[in-house]
C-alpha cells in the first residue's frame, strides 16, 4: 500500500509540476492523518529523489495555546514528526475558536473565515522562511466533495485545484495527494507498526453543532460509490478533463461550438 500511495503522490507532483522552482515548502499540519501522511511522503521524496527541498511543518493552534489537552496532543505530534522526519513542528497560535464562536459572525461565514485565517498564517510563515510553496493534505475525496458542493450549492462547475498560484506566482498552494483516495490513506495509517498521533481538527462549526453541507455530500459520494463502479475516479476525471464545448455556455459562438459533433 505504501508503494502505491507514494507512486500516486509522485505522479500528481509530476503531472502538475508542483515542485518547479521550489525554494522551500511549508506543510500545513492539522493533526489529522492526511496532512501527516503528506509530510511523511514529502520527507520520503526528499530522500528517494535527492531533492533536498527544505520542509517546514506548521500547525495552526486555534485555541491559542489555552487548551491544555490540545497542547498535549500537539506535543505528541511534534515528537512523532521529529523522530520520523527529523523536522521541528512550528506551532502558530491564533484565537479562532473564541473569536468565531462568539456570535459576532454569520453562521454561513464561519468555515470560510476559519480557513482564511489558517491560510493567512501559513502564508506569513512561508514568507518568513523564504519558502514559496505551501503543501496541503487534501486528497481525491476532498476534491470530489468540493466539486459537488460547488455544483449543488454555488451553481458552479469548479473544483479544488492541485496547484494554485497566488501573489502573481510568487507563492503557490500545492496538493500532492490529489490522486490519492482517502481509503488508501486510512489503510496506510492503520497498518503501520507504530500508532500515529492523529486527532480531529478543532472546528468552530462542530463546536456550534451546525449541520455540515460537506457531510451531506460525503455521504452521497459514498452511496453512489457503492452503487456505481469506479464512481470516484469517473467523477474526478470529469472535472479534470471537462468537454467545454458541451457545457451550457450562454456566450454561444456558433463558429466554434460543437462543430462536426452529433447532438
Amino acid at each position: 500500500m505504501e508503494s502505491r500511495l507514494y507512486a500516486l503522490f509522485e505522479k500528481a507532483i509530476e503531472h502538475y509540476g508542483m515542485l518547479e522552482n521550489t525554494t522551500g515548502i511549508v506543510v500545513g499540519i492539522s493533526g489529522g492523518m492526511d496532512s501527516l501522511v503528506l509530510l511523511l511522503m514529502l520527507s520520503a521524496g526528499n530522500k528517494r529523489k535527492n531533492r533536498n527541498i527544505p520542509l517546514y511543518p506548521a500547525f495552526v493552534d486555534n485555541f491559542n495555546g489555552q487548551n491544555e489537552g490540545h497542547n498535549k496532543r500537539i506535543e505528541k505530534l511534534a515528537d512523532y514528526i521529529k523522530r520520523h522526519t527529523g523536522l521541528d513542528l512550528h506551532v502558530i497560535r491564533v484565537n479562532s475558536i473564541a473569536e468565531l464562536t462568539s456570535g459576532n459572525y454569520k453562521p454561513r461565514n464561519t468555515c470560510y473565515l476559519c480557513a482564511q485565517k489558517r491560510r493567512t498564517e501559513l502564508i506569513h510563515y512561508a514568507a518568513s522562511q523564504k519558502a514559496n510553496k505551501i503543501a496541503l493534505g487534501h486528497h481525491m475525496d476532498d476534491i470530489l466533495e468540493t466539486s459537488l458542493m460547488n455544483l449543488f450549492f454555488k451553481r458552479e462547475l469548479s473544483s479544488m485545484v492541485p496547484r494554485l498560484k497566488i501573489f502573481d506566482g510568487e507563492m503557490e498552494f500545492i496538493r500532492p495527494l490529489a490522486y490519492v483516495e482517502k481509503a488508501m490513506i486510512e489503510e496506510f495509517v492503520y497498518t503501520r507498526e507504530e500508532e500515529m498521533p492523529i486527532f480531529s481538527e478543532v472546528c468552530p462549526n462542530s463546536i456550534l453543532r451546525r449541520d455540515h453541507k460537506r457531510l451531506q455530500v460525503r455521504e452521497l459520494i459514498k452511496k453512489l460509490s457503492d452503487e456505481i463502479p469506479h464512481f470516484r475516479r469517473n467523477l474526478f476525471e470529469a472535472f479534470r478533463r471537462p468537454d467545454t464545448e458541451y457545457l451550457l455556455n450562454y456566450l454561444y459562438q456558433p463558429e466554434t461550438s460543437g462543430r462536426f459533433k452529433r447532438p
